[in-house]
């Protein structure tokens, strides 16, 4: 046991730096454990204990008098650092391409192992440690700063620039080993070889409470977003188009543009329910919800309302306009053929149309006028398109 640095030999920096590899690990546990679903927490957990079994050993081993042990602590933490980056392509892009990376990670590990057994030289198994070290921070830099998802923006940046900062320390340390800057003596124990290792403890502590509030935000943002579209045909809902619709009102009456409010509703969407089944009526919604889309501009909006119905919010659009973008789609609809395993089924829709200025300066009462000229439609046949009743009080304002 005479390789071990003694208890009453360690610097208080150990101390401090094994307390805060402990907390890291339950921290890792912890974030997987709470969010069993998300990519990239899991990996994490492995690579946070990994790292500290690593760090552990480099500290309590004095590598001049162990090498194989130091040999050992220095494979491990690179493949904690492997594995950390890979949680984290997994967290960011999901479709990571696994058997390439894999067998590319093996192939750069078993190189670098090998050349740590052919090396026996302590400065350049050092060296090429901190050198792959800082290699591995700068690909989860880049991860991170990638493409940042909206709403992560702050706890990505910080990720990105925390690990690029460790891999210029790292770098650092390359240069001083080679160099001499730093002697072997340093490697293990004693405050500085102890001190080597706080800094990146501190680094994947932070780094691995910042992951567990990205994860949380992740979880906020899509509660977020499934609070306000439709699980079935991913589109806006009701309460959603309202915020919006009294937004568009308000900037129509700044700045006097036109809005439109385009309801529509499938025809006879009850019996392709009591005839074919409720998953083709489903994928009935999806198909209209795609042409639909299509059929819109980019700042244009459409949801989906309650059963087979739709609509449709088109900012800076007057009536004239409404009534195209409607014929247009409603001919695009009757033309389009849903295939059903059995005949292929034909589909129709129906529309009304109320323009902010024309039929209401207010939201509610367009849409709801909007309603009314799409209950007209469908009583009337359906596979077509009603206007609104102009309103009387804006009739009279203009005269």
């Amino acid at each position: 046991m005479s390789d071990f640095i003694r208890a009453n030999d360690l610097p208080v920096i150990a101390l401090v730096t094994l307390a805060l590899l402990g907390i890291n690990v339950l921290v890792g546990v912890w974030a997987s454990i709470v969010h069993p679903r998300e990519e990239g927490p899991a990996t994490w957990a492995l690579a946070n204990v990994l790292f500290a079994t690593s760090v552990s050993v480099l500290m309590l081993r004095v590598p001049q008098q162990e090498p194989s042990v130091a040999l050992f602590g220095n494979v491990v933490i690179v493949v904690s650092y492997l594995l950390m980056w890979f949680g984290f392509l997994r967290f960011r892009f999901r479709t990571v391409p696994y058997y390439p990376a894999g067998i590319g990670l093996l192939a750069y590990v078993t190189g670098f192992i090998w050349f740590l057994f052919a090396q026996p030289d302590i400065v350049v198994r050092v060296s090429l440690t901190a050198g792959t070290i800082a290699l591995l921070c700068g690909l989860i830099t880049w991860t991170m700063l990638y493409r940042i998802e909206a709403g992560l923006v702050q706890t990505q940046a910080f990720i990105g620039m925390l690990f690029g900062a460790l891999g210029m320390l790292n770098l650092l340390r390359a240069v001083a080993a080679a160099t001499g800057a730093l002697l072997p003596s340093d490697f293990g124990g004693g405050p500085l070889g102890a001190g080597i290792f706080v800094l990146p403890t501190i680094a994947s502590l932070l780094a691995a409470a910042a992951c567990i509030l990205m994860l949380n935000q992740r979880l906020q943002q899509r509660l977020h977003v499934s609070a306000q579209t439709d699980p079935l045909t991913g589109l806006i809902n009701r309460g959603m188009l309202d915020d919006l619709g009294r937004k568009e009102v308000a900037r129509a009456k700044r700045h006097a543009y036109g809005l439109s409010v385009v309801l529509m509703e499938i025809d006879h969407f009850d019996a392709i329910n009591s005839t074919h089944g409720y998953d083709t009526g489903d994928m009935v919604l999806r198909r209209i919800s795609v042409l639909a889309t299509a059929s819109l501009r980019q700042e244009d909006f459409i949801a989906r309302l309650d059963h087979s119905g739709f609509a449709m919010l088109l900012p800076s659009t007057r009536m004239a306009g409404a009534q195209q973008m409607a014929e247009r789609l409603r001919l695009e609809i009757a033309d389009a053929v849903i295939e059903t395993g059995g005949e292929p089924l034909s589909l129709t829709a129906s529309f009304g149309i109320a323009a902010f200025g024309l039929h209401s300066e207010d939201w509610t009462e367009m849409v709801q006028r909007a309603q009314t000229a799409l209950y007209r439609a469908k009583t009337d046949g359906g596979n077509r398109i009603e206007i609104a009743v102009l309103s009387d009080t804006l009739l009279e304002r203009s005269a």
